[in-house]
């Protein structure tokens, strides 16, 4: 019949192992922060942990692990679509980069409060409409809305009251 699973000979792990698995991974399905490697390694490879540390490294030696590459993809991938700042750096930070990956990619952006103001009036129509919005419920909604796809407090407050005719 079958043989379960008890049966089967348990593989031995190796340097060369863990660092062919993390290899693996990034050819298969593209980049990984450094964390979330470590972190895949460490779940694949519970009982002995002890070569997870130096095959990264060795992939970082490498540079076939960069973090700071890797997050400024993110990052213009991100700023391309209508996402704030805040949650820009939300994404980043759960994705297991460092605080100064991320400031670092943040500051690289080229991007201004006009632009943002822009991104963020796209979704406001998207949702709400072209007007002002003037009642008070559907301002709190719209402000929640646009505070949570990343916009700052005064930049979504802005963009609620703000109609075409203004220009």
């Amino acid at each position: 019949m079958y043989k379960k699973k008890q049966d089967a000979k348990p593989q031995v792990i190796s340097y060369d192992r863990v660092k062919s698995y993390m290899l693996w991974m990034i050819e298969r399905y593209g980049d990984y922060s450094a964390k979330t490697l470590l972190q895949k390694a460490n779940l694949l490879f519970k009982d002995d942990t002890q070569f997870n540390e130096p095959a990264l490294a060795y992939l970082i030696e490498r540079d076939i692990v960069n973090d700071l590459r890797y997050a400024q993809r993110l990052t213009a991938s991100f700023a391309e679509k209508n996402i704030g700042v805040n949650k820009i750096k939300e994404k980043l930070y759960t994705k297991g980069f460092t605080s100064p990956t991320i400031n670092e990619c943040i500051s690289a952006l080229a991007t201004t409060d006009e632009d943002y103001f822009e991104k963020a009036l796209t979704l406001k129509v998207r949702k709400f409409g072209e007007g002002p919005i003037e009642e008070l419920k559907l301002k709190q909604k719209a402000l929640r809305h646009l505070i949570a796809k990343g916009f700052s407090y005064s930049i979504a407050n802005q963009v609620i009251g703000y109609s075409a005719e203004q220009d």
